[in-house]
């Protein structure tokens, strides 16, 4: 159940940032390279602060 909330969480991160990407014009291959580690990380740190609370 983590994987799926944790996939989730990424999916919504990542359609963020590419859109914040875009529409900064930040369309180099580091800005896409660090905006999906960003999205994992903050997806794997979102879900563990989730599933203390829960």
């Amino acid at each position: 159940m983590e994987l799926i909330m944790i996939l989730f969480v990424f999916l919504i991160l990542i359609g963020i940032s590419s859109a914040l990407n875009i529409i900064f014009k930040m369309t180099e291959k580091k800005h896409w390279v660090i905006s999906l580690l960003l999205s994992v990380v903050l997806s794997m740190f979102i879900v563990a602060i989730l599933g203390v609370k829960s």
